[in-house]
C-alpha cells in the first residue's frame, strides 16, 4: 500500500476475505489509495475479492437487484493519466504509488457506455461537485479545500467528465484529499 505508515496495519478485511464472516448485504466497491492494489490487481476485469463483496475492476459495469452500477478505481494523477499500467511486482517506488491512479484507458471504457446507469461509484469527487452542494458548509467542514475550490482543482477532472456524459441518476464517491 502507498500510505504513511501509521496505516499499514492489517484491519478486519482479512476476515471476510477468509469466509471467516460473510458480509451481511452484497457490496460492491472500487479500489482508491487505500487499499492494497497489489491484490486488487488480481481482479483486475472485477470479481469477487470475498463472500457477497464485489470488486469493480479497473472500471465496469455490473447489474444488480435491477440497478445498472459503474465504477471506476483509482486516483486522478494527471502525470499518469495517459500510460498504460506498467507496474510489476516487485511493487517499489512510483509504481507502488501510481498503481492506484487512474488511467485513460479506464474513462474510454466508461465512455463506451451507451445504456442509462443508476449508479457510478468513484473513490475521488467529481471536479466542481462542491458547485452542485452546499460549499460554504463543506468550506466551513474542510477548510483546507478552499484554495482547491477556487482553483477549481478539486476533485478528479475524469469523473466530471464522466459524470456529464453518463449521467446516473445517483453518483457516490469515497473521500477527497
Amino acid at each position: 500500500m502507498s500510505c504513511p505508515n501509521k496505516y499499514k496495519q492489517i484491519g478486519g478485511f482479512y476476515r471476510y476475505y477468509t469466509g471467516e464472516r460473510k458480509a451481511p448485504i452484497p457490496t460492491v466497491f472500487v479500489g482508491g489509495n487505500h487499499e492494497a492494489s497489489n491484490h486488487m490487481r488480481e481482479l483486475y476485469y472485477g470479481g469477487w475479492a470475498a463472500p457477497n463483496i464485489y470488486y469493480m475492476g479497473g472500471s465496469g459495469v455490473v447489474k444488480f437487484g435491477g440497478l445498472r452500477i459503474g465504477g471506476i478505481t483509482g486516483i486522478f494523477k494527471d502525470f499518469d493519466y495517459a500510460k498504460g499500467h506498467y507496474e510489476t511486482p516487485p511493487f517499489r517506488g512510483h509504481g507502488r504509488a501510481s498503481m492506484h491512479h487512474v488511467r485513460s484507458y479506464e474513462a474510454f471504457k466508461m465512455l463506451q457506455i451507451r445504456k442509462p446507469l443508476d449508479i457510478v461509484v468513484s473513490h475521488d469527487w467529481p471536479q466542481y461537485i462542491e458547485r452542485h452542494g452546499n460549499t460554504a458548509e463543506l468550506l466551513r467542514k474542510k477548510p483546507y479545500f478552499e484554495n482547491e475550490v477556487n482553483d477549481g482543482n478539486l476533485g478528479s477532472p475524469v469523473n466530471a467528465m464522466l459524470l456529464e456524459r453518463l449521467r446516473p441518476a445517483w453518483w457516490f464517491s469515497a473521500h477527497m484529499h
